[in-house]
């Protein structure tokens, strides 16, 4: 769903953007800008859901962006002057804030989901297998201690060996 929401937001913004170098009313301006803020509102409440769903750890941080996306938006158009001070800002949220938004911040949800799945996927439970430089060693490590070391980048020291273990790929 989220993808598919992506891709509407892609083309409302391509939609957006193309005004900015062609002949429009004021009426398809508003037209153009009512939909796309609407489904903007519309796929980031989506995707908030989504994050929760997943327990994605970075929620908030990223709630936060969509707020101020939603309000650099809000605000930029109240201070339009004219009909091509309008498309400028168009082609401007359009480019800039959202598919900037869309490449960057929401492709690290993506990776965060392929990640939590192969992971889920290599032992089938809630532990992880890392290594170290103990030929054939296997520590089998508890996800508490697997999140703290993928997201917080803490080090975790082998008894034998006194080298950081790493995950097994």
């Amino acid at each position: 769903m989220i993808d598919t929401q992506h891709k509407k937001l892609f083309e409302l913004a391509q939609k957006s953007y193309l005004m900015v170098n062609h002949s429009v009313t004021k009426e398809e301006i508003k037209a153009v800008l009512k939909e796309f803020f609407e489904y903007m509102r519309e796929h980031f409440n989506d995707e908030e859901e989504y994050m929760k769903s997943i327990g994605y750890p970075d929620l908030e941080a990223h709630k936060k962006l969509h707020r101020q996306i939603i309000l650099s938006f809000s605000e930029s158009i109240q201070v339009i002057h004219s009909a091509n001070d309008l498309k400028e800002k168009i082609g401007i949220i359009a480019k800039e804030w959202l598919l900037q938004h869309i490449l960057k911040e929401d492709m690290k949800i993506q990776r965060y989901c392929k990640e939590r799945i192969f992971l889920e996927n290599q032992t089938g439970s809630n532990q992880y297998d890392y290594v170290c430089s103990c030929p054939g060693k296997i520590h089998h490590v508890p996800l508490e201690i697997h999140q703290k070391i993928q997201k917080q980048n803490a080090r975790f020291i082998c008894r034998v060996c006194k080298q950081a273990i790493c995950l097994k790929t």
